[in-house]
């Protein structure tokens, strides 16, 4: 297995060491060739120097700084570009999903062009979150009633995918709903396998922020008007 996994993280001092640590471990376990690309996004901690610290360690581990807070989906975007190996996963600096459960993706890998990560439950959200996510779910399933449950998690893509792709979307709540949307629209195999959500153990969570949902809800609106003048296929 060939497999990328970026890790995009804002002011991720106290969890950074610890995460990429575990997703190594878990990583070498696993795949015959990784890497694991950290992305600053923007931090104003000591993100990026233990980050740079981590890489000068480990030639599987690459830094991408950002000069300012891009965000989630943005950081992700540019994660995509630089990956290098068959896979492209994706998981933040919070481990909402463990490392050690990435094994339950890959025998999923050789039949499907994307494998979807499904939270069995979501107690770990904050009260806040919970609304958000709630009300994120219903806009999805009104405007485009996508086959895929779960599509605000973490995802593994196989790069030829993404490299046929062209999102349109870079906000943090739609940018990878729309990668799952297009892949069900154009035919492409989408499997979902259920994972446990873990809660944040440090830091502090950025998403849900006023601006960001009126980004994300500015994205869904233009995608719909989009397809319903052109279609899915780009």
């Amino acid at each position: 297995m060939s497999l990328t996994l970026i890790m995009p993280g804002l002011n991720e001092e106290e969890s950074v060491r610890s995460a990429v640590d575990r997703v190594l471990a878990s990583l070498e376990a696993l795949a015959d060739e990784f890497e694991v690309i950290v992305i600053n996004d923007g931090s104003t901690d000591r993100t990026g120097e233990i980050s740079e610290a981590i890489a000068a360690e480990n030639p599987r581990v690459r830094v991408l700084h950002n000069e300012e807070n891009l965000n989630y989906g943005l950081s992700l975007l540019r994660g995509i570009e630089a990956a290098r190996c068959e896979w492209v996963g994706h998981i933040g600096m919070d481990l909402p999903l463990a490392p050690e459960d990435i094994d339950r993706f890959v025998p999923h890998f050789a039949e499907n062009d994307v494998v979807v990560a499904r939270r069995v439950d979501r107690s770990a959200h904050s009260p806040w979150r919970k609304v958000t996510s709630w009300t994120n779910n219903l806009l999805l399933r009104i405007l485009f009633a996508p086959a895929t449950s779960d599509l605000n998690f973490t995802q593994f893509y196989r790069r030829s995918y993404l490299r046929s792709v062209q999102p349109t979307s870079t906000s943090p709540a739609f940018m990878t709903p729309e990668l799952i949307l297009r892949a069900e629209r154009t035919g492409r195999p989408v499997r979902e396998v259920e994972v446990e959500f873990r809660k944040r153990q440090a830091g502090r969570a950025h998403f849900g922020r006023l601006p960001d949902i009126l980004w994300t809800l500015k994205d869904m609106l233009r995608l719909r008007i989009q397809i319903w003048a052109r279609g899915w296929e780009r």
